[in-house]
């Protein structure tokens, strides 16, 4: 039986004595590797970090958002751990051959340090897949909606996907593991035009059924019922969560 891989960020957590949400203070964590945090104006980026040898610098822009700080501290952490010396500039990231992969890498590891599964799978089990459960992950870990969105699309044993739509109109979408592997996601469902999602969009947050081929292409998808939620947020974003019945 092949024992399962704990992610290096988990593991970091356990060798810190690390148990709970409450308990993860990245500054703390950052020391225990060898990393000091700042916090000063930026005039480029969130974060960046710099370093030379086992020791590192991460400078923070003190005008974020704490929630914002806390990813960025451990998004750098992540590329600490898998890029040290490696010289990366992840706002021009487009321009360098494997940027984009590194920034991945990152974001994951930062994922793993701020809700990591042995602390986040017992708190979602048994809980159906909401936007209710997005907002109490976000508050229990210290961080945005979206980034508890987006890990419970890793974590919550559900089948379904989030669509969201960017205030410029562009649309993205993640999957949950457990959605049909042959099932494709729809990124502009018909009759849902971006003026039609931001004007006339059901009650916020209340679940009502749809049919699954709505929102997917795939064998079965025409048979099947989903629940769809909706919910606009501060920045303009606007999140679809289409839970597969």
């Amino acid at each position: 039986m092949t024992a399962k891989v704990v992610p290096p960020a988990e593991r970091l957590l356990h060798d810190l004595g690390i148990t709970k949400p409450g308990e993860i203070d990245v500054e703390v964590i950052a020391c225990a590797v060898g990393v000091t945090v700042r916090y000063r104006r930026l005039g480029v980026g969130d974060a960046r970090i710099v370093g030379l040898g086992d020791r590192a610098i991460i400078t923070v822009d003190d005008r974020a958002s704490r929630v914002r700080q806390r990813f960025s501290v451990a998004h750098e952490l992540g590329h600490w751990h898998h890029h040290r010396g490696r010289r990366l500039i992840c706002h021009v990231a487009e321009q360098q051959d494997g940027a984009a992969g590194c920034e991945r890498e990152a974001d994951g590891y930062a994922a793993d340090l701020l809700m990591p599964r042995f602390m986040l799978e017992p708190l979602v089990a048994g809980i159906p897949m909401s936007f209710g459960l997005v907002y109490q992950v976000a508050s229990t870990f210290g961080v945005s909606a979206m980034a508890a969105a987006l890990r419970l699309a890793d974590v919550h044993p559900a089948a379904f996907a989030l669509v969201v739509e960017e205030a410029d109109g562009r649309r993205w979408f993640r999957r949950s593991a457990a959605l049909n592997h042959r099932w494709f996601v729809r990124s502009n469902p018909p009759g849902m035009s971006v003026t039609a999602d931001r004007c006339g969009l059901p009650h916020p947050n209340v679940a009502f059924a749809v049919p699954a081929q709505r929102w997917f292409l795939g064998q079965g998808a025409k048979d099947a019922q989903a629940f769809q939620t909706n919910h606009v947020m501060v920045c303009g974003r606007t999140i679809h969560v289409i839970v597969v019945a």
